[in-house]
Parts: C-alpha cells; sequence; structure tokens
C-alpha cells in the first residue's frame, strides 16, 4: 500500500515551522519548560507477581483473563514464568492491582461506541 505521506514536504519543514503546526492543534497544546519541568520521571516496575495480583482479587485466570483483556494462556505463561510481561503490561498489572475497578471501568466504557 503506497503512503499518502509526502515525505519530501516534510524534510523540507522547519524546527519554527514544526513549532507552529504543533501549537496550532487545538486537542493536543505543546507543554511549556515550566510544565515539562514539573514531570516526575516513572521507574517502572522490574518484576511483578501476577498470581499474587489475581489472588488478591479473588479471580480465576479465565475471570482475570476476561476481566482485563488478556488471553489466558498469557496469564499462565507470565504465572509460571515462562515467559515475562513486557514493561507495559508489567505497568498495567501494577495499575490492575493498584485500581482494579478503574481498569474494569476505562475497559469497559472503550467497548460503547
Amino acid at each position: 500500500m503506497k503512503s499518502k505521506t509526502n515525505w519530501d514536504a516534510l524534510s523540507k519543514l522547519t524546527e519554527k515551522d514544526i513549532e507552529t503546526a504543533a501549537n496550532a492543534d487545538p486537542d493536543n497544546p505543546l507543554l511549556t519548560k515550566k510544565e515539562l519541568q514539573s514531570f516526575k520521571r516513572v521507574h517502572p516496575t522490574k518484576q511483578i507477581d501476577v498470581k499474587k495480583i489475581r489472588n488478591k482479587l479473588s479471580l480465576s485466570q479465565d475471570k482475570f483473563a476476561l476481566y482485563f483483556g488478556v488471553s489466558k494462556r498469557t496469564i499462565q505463561e507470565w504465572e509460571q514464568n515462562r515467559k515475562k510481561p513486557s514493561i507495559a503490561s508489567m505497568n498495567f498489572l501494577k495499575v490492575v492491582e493498584y485500581a482494579p475497578e478503574v481498569v474494569q471501568q476505562a475497559l469497559k466504557e472503550n467497548d460503547t461506541p
């Protein structure tokens, strides 16, 4: 499939052109230096015990997979240490552990048109 992107035009944009275009987007304004400096570095979880989280929520592997949009097979692989969750998955699981109801609500809202 042929790309609709005009790469020649993009390569000719200056930093000022890019900044002007970014500032023109009302849905995604650029952050100020002060706003950027207020961000705190995230330290991703290095290890996570999926079975412990699942048991804490009193859920079977089937229910956990269904509630949080992960395949049962993946849950089994993680729990049996045959595969390690990606950093993004570990962060997601940490949020599930911290606020499972919020995650379920957010995922449920994704399903509604």
